[in-house]
């Protein structure tokens, strides 16, 4: 195996791309670049680049990955969209899953729990959207659909709560119907069900009735 070309990423700095025998290899940093004697030309033996692998990249990768949980909470997903962008090899980027898994540093099923309750907490969204945000962080269906049972039960009276208190926001007294079905969209679109939507509704047109304007 021959390295055929090495060019500096243009999105990190002090990082460089190796390509052998025309495709690209592995991302690494400069400073390990000079130390191991890497140039277009250099040949390497399997047992070579094995060796670069687990004593350099893999120990990079985890760094990186390590850094970037210090610094925020990411899914399984989000993270490997991150080290494939620093242009990190994929034998790496497995063994630093596996290492981050084993050592409890990423769960996704205790992201989707941290992220539904802070959700529902702030009462802004319905589960159906809170369901809708974790698949595009990368969580999988199976494990959003997991988590979200659990909140299920303790979160049927919760939701009517916070939906009502956003449609009295919405409608303003204003019973008609155009500005019902204005306020039914919205509530819906934040991701609240039908039923919890229909029973705000019930609720605030009851309080509407036993408190009449004067």
């Amino acid at each position: 195996m021959i390295i055929t070309k090495i060019e500096p990423q243009k999105k990190h700095k002090n990082r460089s791309s190796v390509f052998i025998d025309g495709n690209f290899a592995f991302g690494i940093d400069d400073f390990d670049l000079r130390r191991l004697h890497l140039a277009v030309g250099k040949v390497l033996s399997d047992e070579e680049l094995t060796a670069i692998r687990q004593d350099v990249l893999i120990q990079e990768t985890k760094q990186y990955a390590l850094k970037l949980l210090d610094r925020h909470s990411y899914t399984e997903n989000a993270l490997i969209r991150k080290m494939r962008e620093r242009e990190c090899d994929e034998s790496s980027i497995l063994a630093t899953i596996s290492f981050l898994q084993e050592y409890g540093y990423i769960d996704d099923r205790e992201f989707a729990r941290r992220y539904i309750s802070s959700a529902l907490r702030t009462g802004k969204s319905g589960m159906r959207k809170i369901k809708y945000d974790l698949s595009l962080k990368g969580i999988s269906k199976e494990i959003v659909d997991e988590v979200a049972l659990e909140f299920d039960e303790e979160n049927s009276d919760s939701e009517t709560e916070q939906v009502t208190i956003l449609l009295e926001k919405k409608i303003k007294g204003d019973y008609s119907f155009p500005n019902l079905m204005k306020a039914k969209r919205y509530a819906f679109s934040r991701g609240f069900s039908v039923d919890a939507i229909d029973s705000a509704i019930r609720k605030l047109k009851l309080d509407e009735d036993d408190f009449p304007v004067e």
